[in-house]
């Protein structure tokens, strides 16, 4: 007996000698530390603000690390600003929304977010999410300001640059007075069109959403007949301004969450993302020999990130989406902020289930005219590690929410059609 107790504490002070040595390596990482593809397998066993760095970074940021010289630069997380009328409008109307079980439609969404305090256990649990951001995403009453885009080439650099303008105006979600605009039957009205080079000025697209499972109307202008056409249906799943971003993968993922087969979130988690982007921008000249502060156009693969962004830990849902069999993805991974709607970041799997891009969203706190804060996207990257292709959009310091006296026919179709004239 006592033969076998001596052994059993041999045992157990082996076991904690071994795990004593396994930390002893083992650091805290301060604001300012950069992760990158030459320490990344030694700070993994180290931690920032308490969170293991190996649990904070996900697989697939992993893999742009080791692989396409990304850099992660530390700073201490600091909390999201909630607005109290986003407050009192969730208070105020959550109650009153419902999802139905088979078809995934939501009925009586007003204001605020539709699914305070998500249960894990709720098999409709990753809807909820979604449907959280796709109609509380903060971009207050409406929002608007011009993008420059870069089209990267990983072997050749930057291929394009261009200036965008895109205007949003919400239709429900509103903030004062009525809640609800045209009796609820939208959500919102977008305009997006090209600003330059003069050979693609007013090249655009006007998108109205509707408040059910019915498929967005789109009309773009088709510059080689000086037309504005209606576009197809499944419009939302084709590629955005000829990029490697899909329509529905405007701001991560945009499209109505019921139009997805299956939606579950697999867990909660920290990771690094980055919601604090310094501002203002400097988003170059609109050409591609431009400098672009936040992204690393001179070095192999030419769409890094640049050490200007900092990341910061951050508590999310990790949401599985399947893709329709007519979507050119099988499925999606979507990181979704625990308390407050955005989504940091996506992982996407092609058809026959391999890891084929990933999607990065910048975010900041802007204040409005009236107070409101929104989170605005500055910036977004998708990186197509198969076709070595990237589409970058850097918001130009005009971003702004909530302008003195928009109104809904500030985002018109014929808004569209002045642009191209």
């Amino acid at each position: 007996m006592s033969h076998t107790r001596n052994l059993f504490s041999t045992t157990l002070l082996a076991a904690c000698s071994m795990l004593a040595a396994s930390t002893t390596g083992a650091a805290e990482l301060k604001a300012g530390d950069v992760i990158n593809a030459a320490n990344i397998d030694k700070v993994k066993a180290d931690t920032f603000e308490g969170h293991p760095v190996r649990s904070l970074i996900t697989e697939r940021m992993e893999l742009m690390i080791k692989n396409y010289n990304l850099s992660i630069k530390l700073r201490n997380s600091q909390e999201i600003p909630l607005n109290r009328v986003d407050v009192i409008n969730t208070e105020k109307y959550a109650g009153t929304v419902k999802i139905d079980v088979a078809t995934k439609e939501v009925t009586g969404y007003k204001a605020g977010v539709p699914f305070p305090g998500i249960d894990l256990k709720d098999p409709l649990s990753g809807y909820k999410a979604m449907y959280n951001h796709y109609y509380q995403n903060s971009y207050a009453n409406n929002f608007d300001g011009d993008y420059t885009f870069l089209f990267i080439d990983a072997d050749k650099g930057v291929q394009r640059a261009q200036t965008w303008f895109t205007s949003t105006f919400k239709m429900k979600g509103r903030l004062l007075g009525d809640p609800v605009l045209d009796e609820g039957k939208l959500v919102t009205k977008t305009l997006l069109f090209a600003k330059e080079p003069y050979d693609i000025k007013g090249i655009g697209i006007f998108t109205v959403r509707h408040d059910t499972s019915q498929l967005e109307d789109n009309w773009a202008y088709i510059k080689s007949v000086r037309r504005v056409r209606q576009l197809s249906g499944g419009s939302w799943m084709d590629n955005l301004a000829g990029s490697v971003q899909l329509n529905d993968e405007y701001d991560v993922v945009s499209a109505r969450p019921s139009w997805y087969p299956d939606a579950r979130i697999r867990g909660k988690r920290w990771i690094l993302a980055v919601p604090h982007l310094k501002l203002p921008l400097v988003a170059g000249k609109g050409d591609a020999s431009s400098s672009y502060q936040t992204v690393d156009t001179k070095t192999k693969p030419f769409w890094t990130p640049t050490s200007v962004v900092e990341w910061e830990p951050r508590e999310v849902y990790e949401i599985e989406v399947t893709m329709p069999s007519q979507h050119p993805y099988s499925k999606r991974v979507l990181y979704q902020d625990v308390k407050f709607p955005r989504y940091y970041m996506a992982d996407h799997y092609d058809k026959s289930g391999e890891f084929a891009k990933i999607t990065l969203v910048f975010s900041s706190p802007v204040k409005g005219a009236d107070g409101y804060v929104s989170m605005l996207p500055q910036q977004g990257q998708t990186f197509d590690i198969k076709r070595k292709e990237a589409f970058i959009y850097i918001a130009h310091p005009n971003l702004a929410a909530n302008r003195a006296g928009s109104k809904p026919s500030d985002v018109t179709l014929g808004q569209l059609e002045a642009a191209a004239k």
